[in-house]
């Protein structure tokens, strides 16, 4: 377990030099509560789970669906999903695009559609999949347009933290104030989440 102060210090000693000053530069309500942060589930959960994710992780798309039913059945979590796109240009068009459907108020359908595409993603197959969740993709576009710095910003924001907390790849978790750096399994996260809520 880790203080919320203590959270980004403990193994600074362990990071490069610059990651490890990034770490003591920040919080842990700086990863978890960026104002422009998508928040899924209960906005004021008592219990904050946030997934360093990439749409092209395939454990990530295998565990969606586990992770979307544990917060619909929970009701009390507040899910953050941070983008971090690591697999190449495909991963960084769909974070943005997601990012910009968050602003025309569509980022849960857009999330998902895009995280269940099955298979290699592609522009036309990240469009279509929001497509088929009747979003208009050229708003979106537009959308994207008006607010590319302040999305890439925030991409440019988790991966900076991502580095810091020299997360290996994803997925990774923190959950209440425990960080993973793993994927986990669904029972783990009921279980986590549980404790998390005990630590209180």
């Amino acid at each position: 377990m880790i203080s919320r102060r203590g959270f980004l210090v403990g193994s600074a000693a362990t990071l490069a030099p610059h990651a490890a000053e990034a770490r003591q530069s920040l919080e842990l309500s700086d990863i978890l509560f960026d104002p422009v942060l998508p928040v899924l589930g209960n906005p004021h959960g008592d219990v904050t789970v946030a997934e360093f994710f990439d749409y092209a992780c395939p454990y990530c798309k295998v565990l969606h669906p586990h992770l979307k039913r544990i917060v619909e059945e929970d009701g009390g979590i507040r899910l953050v999903m941070k983008d971090w796109p690591i697999n190449g240009d495909l991963v960084l068009y769909a974070s943005r695009m997601v990012l910009a459907a968050d602003r025309l108020g569509y980022y849960a359908p857009a999330h998902s559609a895009v995280l269940e595409i099955e298979g290699g993603l592609g522009m036309r197959r990240i469009d279509d999949a929001m497509r088929a969740r009747d979003i208009n993709v050229g708003e979106v576009r537009d959308a994207l347009d008006v607010y590319l710095t302040e999305i890439d910003a925030l991409l440019a924001r988790n991966r900076m933290q991502a580095r810091a907390l020299s997360l290996p790849g994803t997925p990774a978790f923190i959950i209440g104030s425990k960080l993973y750096r793993r994927q986990l399994a669904p029972e783990e996260l009921h279980r986590e989440i549980a404790a998390a809520r005990g630590d209180r």
